[in-house]
């Protein structure tokens, strides 16, 4: 196996990341790395204005010459999992706002990863704590006008785990799902139930994965797998009553398809 040092991996990590951005980092010296208030990804070569007063940076990355290795947040993505249930509360993460809570997945050993769109609508700075419990700012990349998906950057400057997307439509009725999320609040909460098929919401006419695992307030946002650990959807609402009469095991989420068609160009297929 090759192994890189801290100053290869550090570089390649910054490199890979600024690239995916449209923007092209310098070949030493130092790289700055900020969100603004509003919530948007800045990259720069040198020190934002007035540094010192600066709330919202991130992460300065030196040029430095120490050969140590770098610390992995979370598993080695690559590596094997002996259970892709646990690859996949590894790979999921609360997303935390002023007075909202959600969950979101990643996609990319990039930091690059999907929530569903209401989940990061409130106003204000959201963070993402990590499977490990460790703290770090998210960056909004894209709102999807069509879907209720979001593109977010967990800005660790490390590997992240992630998660493989699997095509919806080779699903069928009665295939054994898992929800994985924030549920109530209690984070990689992990739940479990049955596939139902495929249904168009009015009046739009997207389609919608039913299943029946149980969700709760947290749950939106985080992935809806199979047994494999592959994403089928990310959990967006479920029905509560109909008619005025309580209802149970009815949740939908948002196809894979969609999510596909919506960043193609940031999914990592391994």
């Amino acid at each position: 196996m090759i192994s890189f040092s801290k100053k290869n991996r550090i570089f390649i990590q910054v490199f890979l990341i600024l690239f995916l951005s449209g923007v092209t980092p310098g070949i030493a010296g130092e790289t700055y790395k900020w969100v603004d208030k509003n919530g948007k990804v800045h990259f720069s070569d040198h020190s934002p204005d007035n540094m010192a007063s600066k709330p919202d940076i991130i992460q300065q990355i030196e040029d430095v010459e120490t050969e140590d290795t770098v610390t992995i947040a979370g598993n080695e993505p690559d590596a094997e999992s002996p259970n892709p249930i646990e690859h996949t509360a590894e790979s999921t993460f609360t997303i935390k706002g002023s007075s909202t809570v959600g969950t979101g997945f990643f996609i990319s050993p990039n930091g690059y990863a999907v929530t569903c769109k209401h989940v990061i609508e409130e106003k204000g700075r959201h963070v993402a704590v990590l499977h490990n419990q460790q703290e770090y700012p998210i960056g909004i990349i894209s709102e999807s006008d069509e879907y209720d998906l979001a593109l977010i950057l967990v800005s660790t400057f490390q590997r992240t785990p992630y998660l493989e997307l699997r095509d919806p439509f080779s699903m069928k009725p009665g295939e054994k799902v898992y929800a994985v999320g924030s549920s109530a609040g209690f984070q990689s909460t992990i739940t479990d139930g049955l596939f139902t098929g495929m249904r168009k919401q009015m009046p739009t006419e997207q389609r919608a994965l039913q299943f029946s695992a149980p969700v709760n307030p947290g749950n939106s946002g985080g992935p809806l797998i199979d047994e494999n650990g592959k994403v089928i959807g990310a959990v967006s609402w479920k029905l509560l009553s109909n008619n005025g009469v309580p209802v149970t095991g009815i949740g939908f989420a948002v196809p894979s398809d969609y999510i596909l068609d919506e960043y193609r160009g940031y999914i990592t297929v391994k």
